[in-house]
């Protein structure tokens, strides 16, 4: 029997959690829909036999010494980028997927490393050791809380303020939201209106996506020919508007409805 990965998705978000590999999975199969979810897991099971668990260094160093995983700093914006599968395949990928795979193969042999959702870039660390953080995207390597104050203000360019907050672990959902954000800014500045439409219908699946991104999603949704599914989106979110935002998202429902027949 076919899955498929946008109800798998929406049963993860129920669990605080959930693997985030296959949360992972679940997105990367939209992009990729000839995915074998199955053998993409145990792929991210053979990895980690690959990796010498003796200690979180020496694993850092097969995974991005030995087994070549590496930051993608050629073609960052490449939606492959974001999909595991692809990562897993090519090797390279961004900081966030990279820490996604990371956490997946640490916990197969007994690290429990953490997200940490550092602005402009993604760090991860292992609990056991929370005051060490690991920049994946530079080949694992570890930083103290100066150093990731320092990579903040280079990305940023130094006119942003740096706070203590920036490295506290960041829950499941917030990183599947990150994932599927950064998907979504890729098919935007892209007009990929079609892989544009399912990355905003897992985003707004996650229960902390503004409101405004479901009234994006409608207006995807007629661009595409899909108008039931666009009047029901504005119609949900006309009955929690304000004066103002209710009528125009009602006229857009009745506008949609139109475009029915």
């Amino acid at each position: 029997m076919a899955w498929d990965p946008a109800a798998k998705f929406g049963q993860l978000l129920q669990d605080e959690e959930f693997a985030l590999h296959e949360g992972a999975l679940c997105i990367a199969a939209h992009g990729c829909p000839d995915m074998d979810f199955e053998a993409e897991v145990a792929q991210l099971g053979e990895l980690a036999e690959r990796c010498d668990g003796s200690s979180r260094d020496r694993m850092l160093h097969s995974l991005f010494g030995e087994l070549g995983f590496h930051g993608n700093r050629v073609d960052y914006y490449d939606p492959r980028n974001s999909f595991l599968n692809e990562v897993m395949r090519r090797r390279t990928g961004i900081p966030i997927s990279l820490a996604v795979l990371a956490i997946a193969i640490g916990r197969r042999i007994g690290y429990h490393f953490e997200g940490i959702g550092l602005p402009g870039h993604f760090l991860i660390r292992d609990r056991d050791e929370p005051d060490a953080f690991i920049d994946v995207f530079a080949g694992g390597a570890i930083l103290d809380a100066q150093g990731c104050e320092e990579l903040f203000h280079q990305i940023t360019g130094g006119d942003k303020g740096f706070h203590p907050a920036f490295l506290a672990p960041v829950d499941h959902v917030s990183i599947m939201e990150r994932m599927l954000g950064n998907l979504r800014s890729i098919y935007a500045q892209s007009k990929d209106y079609a892989n544009l439409e399912w990355v905003l219908e897992l985003r707004t699946m996650c229960p902390t996506v503004p409101a405004g991104e479901v009234k994006q999603l409608g207006m995807i949704n007629m661009e595409r020919g899909r108008f039931d599914e666009a009047a029901r989106r504005f119609d949900e979110l006309a009955q929690f508007a304000e004066d103002d935002d209710e009528e125009q998202l009602r006229r857009l429902a009745t506008l949609a409805r139109a475009r029915m027949n």
